[in-house]
């Protein structure tokens, strides 16, 4: 044994570069899957953790304000056990640099319920005097700490408060402060959590607004809007908070990215392994039948070379594993500007466990089964070539076509023939390499599309104004008139369709004429009105077609009114149901608008000093906004596209060294009947030509429906990303594989440059 250790160590060293690629295969297996299982098993762990330890809510309810009989009667309903009245108020506060920032403070009856996680300072204490718990991030983002005191404004009141505590909240992980923004803006919006007599200070006299509630299967969902009546303003659980179901949803995102790519890699490394190890064996013919000769057993030798799949998979998979954290934390970092969470671990799962022993099993296995065909015979038979090189191909029997054709393309369909599995390997390789370029390139096109799409296609305003709910519709009016604005409304709606007892809660847009809105449907169809819209990917979410019915009961009433649906819009965002102001008054309901759109202002900053104006955002805003969402939220697919590279490289390269040691004596026999080394080179390129024409063809109409699923995967309820992948990074995507062909095949010619005439008459 210890001499065929000896040996194996010369074989490997003699076919180095076949071992060094398929190990690197094995290490990006492991390296990717557990790179980003580290990531969303982490942050799984860690918000779970969050999640216990400060007991989450598990529905909220907002109204414009609770009485005592309100809240009892939710406390009555089936399935609550308890819950915490807050009074949320959204404040300004100057920063820095002299613009305005907002804050959203809460009240806190139940600090049991969604209790607040102290990073720094004192614990919250709603009878300490005059004390403000700031979230950490914006108070980072504006070099705020324990014990500054800082100016809040609130309604023309002015109050100074200390900073008592730096704090944290389960149910803001993904606290965005606007649903004008898709991703945190942590320097001008931050959540905090205030004292009583601030509340006094600012003169608020409702006490009440929000409920946060713990259930179990509660009756909440179906009987809130009854209960509140025309002060109901919006529902959530779990699962439709945005601020909490975020998490989770980016921890499937992930967990479909490592399962997708890494199990292409496990492919490809298993397939190279076996084309490696079945290589060895056929050029080390001779030694084999000396080894059976001198007594060797066919079990001990087919162990001997089921070792090489053994170290080859061990070496990747523990050095993938390895790389694996510094893969997690590059990632790890884009994630960190999408969510907030207390701590970052890196966490693996069983899973990581199982890749890695089934890449070792499956290549000791495909080492083993490559042997075993190989061993069969007497020794004296191992003297002899062993590779058929007579398969006939089905193209022989169309003799028209088969009869025009070079010699050249002949011989290298006929080997092809006879080499199966390293051509699909090859195949499998550019396929795959496509299927992940085009995701690379693809998913950040698709969010710049949607950019796009949104900001001058559909919606083609260049500020919204968010109003003064205090304003009259006199002042709104004359708002209107003053800079040809167009009003919208955007509400909450308890919606249910065709009277199915399933009931949802979700955005509905009323918005009046005007030509800053430029929605059409999917047959190109102007909004009318006639009914109601729904945009494409809401539409899918809730299984609703054009026709059907639907009856809504929206905030500020207690009324409910059907509509049909009149159409389905291709809209990316925001998801939502749209309608006309005349068909939403002609059903009985009352248009109260909270934003206004318009176009360009020359004098915008006079709009912070209106009192009918509480905000103004610009499409500017929200375009840089959404330019940082896809820097965070697609990040690890430009990673990516560094892997593909890399992965089609290597398996490329390997398979043409594979390819030329398997053809190395017929290359030699070629020279001897008088080729040069440049038809020699073309021959051995033919190869490579027809795997790239192959995989191309399989890999792009791959890559593009790769692409559709996971524009698919990373859209949610704000959301819907269309697949879009320019042309220029289309063309960069096939230049890419070309050229690691072309490249491949320039080694490939080094090579021919050693054929040895010598051994070829030898032979």
């Amino acid at each position: 044994m210890f001499f065929l250790t000896k040996k194996m160590i010369r074989s490997i060293k003699q076919f180095k570069f076949q071992f060094i690629c398929a190990m690197l295969l094995a290490v990006l297996s492991v390296g990717v899957y557990s790179g980003l299982e580290g990531i969303w098993s982490g942050m799984k762990y860690e918000f779970d953790k969050f999640v216990d330890e400060n007991n989450l809510a598990d529905e909220w309810v907002m109204a414009t304000y609770f009485t005592d009989d309100d809240v009892s009667a939710i406390q009555n309903l089936k399935g609550v056990t308890d819950t915490s009245k807050h009074m949320r108020l959204s404040v300004n506060m100057q920063n820095k640099d002299g613009e305005t920032n907002y804050l959203s403070l809460d009240t806190v009856e139940n600090e049991n319920i969604s209790s607040i996680h102290i990073i720094d300072g004192e614990k919250y204490n709603k009878e300490q005097a005059n004390s403000v718990w700031i979230d950490s991030e914006y108070a980072d983002s504006n070099d705020i700490s324990v014990g500054n005191v800082i100016s809040l404004e609130y309604n023309s009141e002015v109050v100074d408060a200390t900073v008592a505590g730096i704090v944290m909240s389960p149910e803001r992980v993904h606290f965005v402060g606007t649903a004008d923004y898709y991703i945190p803006d942590h320097y001008h919006y931050g959540y905090g959590y205030m004292s009583e007599d601030l509340l006094d200070n600012f003169n608020v006299m409702i006490k009440c607004n929000l409920l946060e509630i713990k259930s179990n299967d509660s009756e909440v969902n179906d009987q809130v809007n009854n209960i509140i009546g025309e002060r109901f303003l919006a529902y959530y659980d779990r699962d439709s908070l945005f601020d909490v179901s975020y998490v989770s949803t980016q921890v499937n995102n992930l967990r479909r990215i490592s399962l997708l790519f890494s199990s292409l890699f496990t492919l490809l490394s298993v397939l190279s392994v076996h084309t490696t190890i079945k290589r060895l064996i056929d050029a080390q013919a001779s030694d084999i039948a000396t080894l059976k000769s001198l007594g060797f057993s066919n079990k001990s030798l087919i162990l001997h070379y089921s070792i090489y799949g053994l170290v080859v998979s061990v070496l990747g998979t523990g050095i993938g594993y390895i790389f694996s954290f510094t893969f997690s934390k590059i990632v790890q970092k884009t994630q960190k500007e999408l969510i907030s969470l207390p701590e970052w671990p890196i966490k693996h799962t069983i899973g990581s466990l199982v890749l890695i022993l089934m890449i070792i099993i499956l290549s000791v296995l495909t080492s083993v089964s490559a042997a075993k065909k190989t061993m069969i015979g007497l020794p004296a038979e191992f003297t002899q070539k062993r590779v058929k090189h007579n398969n006939k191909v089905f193209l022989e029997k169309i003799g028209s076509f088969w009869n025009k054709i070079s010699f050249g393309m002949k011989w290298t369909l006929r080997d092809a023939a006879a080499h199966k599995t390293r051509i699909f390997l090859g195949i499998i390789s550019v396929c795959g390499s496509f299927m992940l370029l085009i995701v690379g390139f693809g998913m950040p096109d698709s969010v710049t599309s949607l950019t796009k799409k949104t900001y001058s296609d559909e919606f083609l305003y260049t500020n919204k104004l968010t109003l003064n709910n205090a304003s009259t519709p006199e002042e709104l009016d004359a708002l209107g008139k003053q800079f040809n604005g167009q009003f919208i409304e955007n509400v909450q709606s308890k919606i249910r369709f065709n009277q199915d007892k399933e009931v949802y809660y979700k955005s509905t847009t009323i918005f009046s004429d005007g030509e800053y809105i430029n929605l059409k449907t999917v047959d190109n169809q102007d909004i009318d009105d006639n009914g109601i819209y729904i945009t494409e990917g809401l539409a899918e979410a809730l299984n609703v077609k054009e026709g059907d019915n639907a009856e809504l009961s929206p905030s500020f009433s207690d009324q409910s009114y059907n509509f049909k649906v009149m159409g389905i819009i291709p809209s990316s965002m925001p998801q939502s149901i749209y309608i006309k102001d005349k068909c939403w008054e002609k059903a009985g309901a009352v248009f109260r608008p909270s934003h206004m759109l318009t176009g360009k202002i020359n004098n915008i900053d006079d709009l912070k000093t209106d009192d009918r104006i509480t905000q103004v955002i610009t499409s500017e805003q929200q375009e840089n906004n959404l330019t940082d969402f896809n820097e965070a939220a697609v990040g690890v697919f430009k990673l990516m596209r560094l892997v593909a590279f890399i992965l089609v490289f290597i398996v490329l390269y390997n398979l043409s060294i594979l390819s030329f040691l398997e053809r190395t004596k017929e290359y030699n026999t070629f020279r001897v009947l008088g080729f040069h080394f440049n038809e020699i080179r073309v021959l051995a390129s033919f190869e490579n030509i027809i795997i790239l024409l192959l995989g191309s063809i399989i890999g792009v109409p791959f890559g593009f429906e790769f692409l559709k699923l996971y524009c698919s995967t990373f859209s949610n309820d704000n959301f819907k990303i269309y697949s879009n992948i320019s042309n220029v990074n289309f063309i960069i995507v096939c230049c890419i594989v070309f050229l690691c062909t072309i490249v491949t095949t320039f080694f490939l010619s080094l090579r021919v440059k050693k054929i040895d005439m010598v051994q070829a008459l030898k032979e």
